[in-house]
């Protein structure tokens, strides 16, 4: 009989414990990936951040494409309406030159950032993105921005998520939604890159 309740038991305890990791990754997925309300969600809790903050950009520099979205949800929710300028990008490292474009190399992407910013020195900056790994792109178009004679404190950047590692090694954004463990993040679109 005693057998009988402990084999019970064990079988008992053994799906409880398999339906708990379930149940515990299931969770943990929700926390990492975003589908399209979660997205505009995550965007629009940025642009409180940004309005919160009392920074009020000039103009939005959209770091990527997927970045361009971002800057768009950003943009419609902010006090006035302000232009977004993308900056072009290619997910690998290349040493393609565009006319009247800064090529920024990096070891995963190759940004290109427009030689006409450098006339707008005196504005204020907001770089948006949807993803921050590193924090190595970031930096090099901030860089590139005060080499171009932008004040420091003219430049702040957003993303709807950036890693721990990019804030502990302080290339995190100054503002940003959500905060991911590791590079296993999903958007709509897909896997963060």
């Amino acid at each position: 009989m005693w057998n009988l309740i402990l084999a019970c038991t064990t079988v008992l305890g053994f799906g409880l414990a398999v339906w708990q990791a379930m149940r515990a990754e299931q969770l943990n997925k929700r926390q990492r990936d975003l589908d399209w309300p979660q997205f505009r969600n995550a965007a629009s809790d940025l642009a409180r951040s940004v309005d919160r903050s009392g920074y009020m950009p000039d103009f939005i520099l959209a770091i990527s494409d997927r970045g361009a979205i971002v800057g768009h949800l950003v943009a419609r929710e902010l006090r006035r309406q302000i232009p977004i300028i993308t900056v072009g990008y290619l997910d690998k490292e290349d040493t393609v030159s565009l006319p009247g474009f800064r090529t920024l190399c990096g070891t995963k992407a190759t940004s290109f950032l427009p030689e006409g910013l450098r006339g707008m020195s005196k504005s204020r900056a907001l770089l948006v993105d949807d993803f921050v790994m590193s924090g190595d792109g970031l930096s090099r178009v901030r860089n590139q921005l005060l080499e171009y004679g932008f004040e420091p404190d003219h430049i702040r950047s957003g993303t709807v998520v950036t890693t721990r590692l990019a804030i502990a090694n302080k290339k995190g954004p100054d503002y940003y939604s959500r905060e991911a463990r590791d590079y296993d993040f999903y958007f709509p679109w897909g896997r963060a890159k």
